[in-house]
């Protein structure tokens, strides 16, 4: 979809939001009051539409961009006779680009509108005695810091696709624990927001680390896999990854290191975090810095990135960072400022 012109979409979009802000609580209302077609079934229902605003200003070329996300979350959680069968989680998004420039392969042109799923899977009930848990749809993939922190739709993230080749994909994901350990694996279709089985792409993501709700976490994250190109050709992807994670009062401290190679090419990326948080995360500060190597160390990308997140209730939230590379693999470094702006209702 190509762009009518930046007035014309905004007009466009602000009607439509405007139309979904007014029949939210209708739709909400009917979804909780939903009876099942068994009269011995059950269910808990949430179902929220989602808007955000990105703003984009590369300060060295003193180029703007804009992307907007609209769409829904919806959840439903299923029970027969008071016993849990699973949830169903659903988080379709509409995005639109404007101007931007490079632009992600969700995109055919920096003027364009594309869907984006996020989650969308079924989780079945914990099997044996709570230890174990499938999802099976639409799954993030349990790679490193990201399996312990939600940074869906947000600027704060860990750039997991870098390394795994996407976020999320199409495929079954089990997770649970096992002593004082928690593990997580997935299979996946390895191609991504679509499923793509050309020349047959694959995705095997697993990790293994300590308990989650300690004061500190260390993970171990393996991945093997082909992933699907539109060449027609699939690329060989193969990580290990290590992480961890020591929390101080307010203070947290992160880091994440890996190596593997993309196809006969070595890849090598670390990155680390600190951030400060108030109230139940209700301001969160961070600093952050990447370093990415691919073949050998003069071919690399170095970045530091500060970003500041206010999110008072699940409802609204303001982000602001900004990211400066030191190296962009030989490109025009970047100096980003970022803002966004996020309704939840």
């Amino acid at each position: 979809m190509k762009l009518k012109g930046p007035l014309l979409f905004s007009i466009e979009f602000v009607l439509a939001f405007a139309f979904f802000t007014s029949q939210a609580e209708e739709i909400a209302a009917s979804a909780n009051t939903y009876s099942a077609p068994s009269a011995t079934a059950t269910s808990q229902t949430r179902f929220v539409i989602d808007y955000s605003l990105r703003l984009n200003m590369n300060r060295n070329s003193g180029h703007s961009s804009q992307m907007h996300f609209l769409g829904f979350d919806f959840f439903r959680n299923f029970s027969i006779d008071g016993k849990d069968v699973g949830a169903l989680l659903v988080q379709p998004y509409l995005i639109r680009a404007v101007r931007l420039n490079p632009h992600p392969g969700l995109f055919d042109d920096p003027d364009d509108t594309a869907i984006q799923f996020r989650n969308v899977y079924f989780r079945f009930a914990p099997l044996f005695e709570g230890r174990a848990q499938i999802s099976l749809g639409h799954v993030e993939l349990p790679y490193g810091l990201e399996r312990e922190y939600e940074t869906n739709a947000t600027l704060r993230q860990f750039g997991n696709a870098w390394d795994a080749g996407q976020k999320v994909d199409w495929g079954v994901a089990i997770d649970g624990y096992t002593a004082n350990l928690k593990y997580d694996v997935s299979l996946t279709r390895g191609s991504g927001n679509e499923w793509r089985d050309d020349d047959d792409p694959y995705l095997l993501t697993a990790r293994v680390g300590t308990r989650l709700d300690n004061w500190y976490a260390l993970g171990l994250t393996v991945v093997k896999g082909e992933l699907w190109s539109p060449t027609g050709h699939t690329n060989e992807r193969e990580r290990v990854a290590v992480d961890a994670r020591i929390e101080y009062h307010r203070w947290g401290f992160l880091g994440q290191y890996s190596r593997g190679k993309n196809n006969d090419v070595s890849a090598r990326r670390s990155v680390v975090e600190v951030n400060w948080n108030y109230g139940y995360d209700e301001w969160v500060i961070y600093a952050q810095g990447y370093h990415c190597e691919l073949g050998t160390e003069a071919d690399n990308q170095s970045t530091v990135s500060l970003g500041l997140r206010f999110e008072p209730n699940n409802k609204f939230a303001f982000e602001m960072d900004y990211t400066a590379d030191n190296s962009n693999f030989g490109r025009q470094k970047r100096k980003l400022l970022r803002g966004q702006i996020r309704l939840r209702i």
